[in-house]
């Protein structure tokens, strides 16, 4: 390992001292995460209840890394932001005048360094692996200068505050446009030009409700196919593309090998792709709508098609946003049926009712529903 000029190859034991505190009432009790760090414990989605007492606890001080020795071969350390209570089946480890801890948080995310911590991690299978302190301690890094670290970890800092800043927007851009989606679809809200919301449940002026089928046919996905088909040939739609995006992307695609005289079905511009299968119902159904011409280009098998009828009055655009909306989610879930997996029939989904205002609303609703995912996605590309 090459050194650079002015860097000092030191151990991690050089730089950090063990903290073996016991925990004191009145501090806050936090967690490692793989993802965030250190963070406050009930901030974290799934529950994590103890009936340790905070003198059971390790004492962190502002400033300390944790890291869970289980898990750090995956990188999950943090540093405290505030002193507070950890469990004492995580390592505390309390920075020297030597180091800054800010620049430490980062280097210890940093894949070389984390591919060191798996190295030097001990246990049976990759489950099981532990990083103990002694082990953590003989780990050699270079390291720069201590001004140099902390400028280091000032400019990485910024970038951090930057991106959390960008993600909350991005979180207010998306749930503004799930209450447009609300309130357009309903319709709760309308452009002026088509009239007013409708009230005691009936139907806004202009919109009708018709059943899917009266709407297009449905068509299968790929059928008969070995794991020996897929790698090359024709391309297909993934389930996880139609499962993750209301608009087919069509940059993420697998592919098929399909022989001439194959009966399969293809997918084509305009289509609404529905998934049929999946892990709850709240899940199960989910549609993408296909909105660029992808050639001769198939359907992943779990997944199945629906064709507007060419004098259909459904735009391709509004069908995007359409069954993706809180309403239609809720009638498609509840068609769901399986005990462990959750299963869909296009039968089923084929006699949902759907609620339509006219052709032209229809284009305006989808036009700004798209302005909003366009600036969504222009903040993510920020990102």
């Amino acid at each position: 390992m090459i050194t650079p000029e002015g860097w000092r190859l030191l151990k991690l034991g050089d730089v950090f001292r063990r903290r073996s505190e016991r925990g004191v009432g009145g501090l806050p009790t936090m967690a490692v995460t793989i993802d965030r760090g250190l963070v406050f414990r009930d901030s974290i989605d799934r529950k994590m209840d103890t009936n340790l007492t905070p003198e059971q606890h390790l004492l962190v001080r502002t400033g300390d890394i944790a890291y869970n020795m289980m898990r750090m071969w995956q990188g999950a350390s943090g540093r405290a932001a505030h002193d507070g209570l950890i469990s004492p089946a995580y390592i505390v480890c309390a920075p020297t005048n030597e180091i800054d801890s800010k620049f430490a948080s980062y280097l210890f995310k940093f894949p070389p360094t984390v591919r060191k911590f798996q190295d030097h991690s001990h246990g049976i299978t990759e489950d099981r692996l532990r990083l103990y302190y002694g082990d953590f301690a003989s780990i050699r890094l270079p390291l720069p200068p201590l001004g140099e670290q902390r400028r280091i970890g000032e400019i990485l800092g910024a970038w951090d505050d930057a991106i959390e800043k960008v993600n909350a927007l991005i979180q207010a851009k998306q749930k503004l446009k799930r209450a447009l989606m609300q309130q357009l679809l309903t319709p709760t809200r309308r452009f002026p030009q088509f009239g007013g919301a409708p009230s005691n449940g009936e139907l806004a002026d202009g919109w009708h409700r018709t059943a899917l089928s009266k709407l297009g046919d449905t068509y299968p996905g790929l059928a008969g196919k070995s794991k020996d088909d897929f790698g090359s040939g024709k391309p297909y739609i993934p389930y996880l593309n139609v499962f993750s995006n209301s608009r087919v992307d069509p940059s993420n695609v697998g592919y098929v090998s399909i022989q001439p005289d194959e009966r399969q079905h293809r997918v084509q511009c305009g289509d609404v792709l529905f998934t049929v299968s999946s892990e709850t119902p709240e899940e199960v159904g989910m549609s993408s709508v296909l909105l660029d011409e992808l050639g001769e280009a198939y359907l992943n098998s779990f997944c199945f098609g629906f064709r507007p009828s060419l004098d259909a009055p459904l735009l391709p655009e509004f069908a995007q946003f359409a069954f993706r909306s809180p309403v239609m989610r809720r009638r498609i879930s509840q068609l769901a049926q399986g005990a462990t997996r959750y299963n869909l029939s296009k039968n089923q989904v084929m006699r949902l009712q759907i609620d339509l205002p006219g052709m032209a609303e229809q284009k305006q609703i989808a036009e700004l529903l798209q302005s909003s995912d366009a600036e969504v996605r222009l903040l993510v590309d920020v990102e």
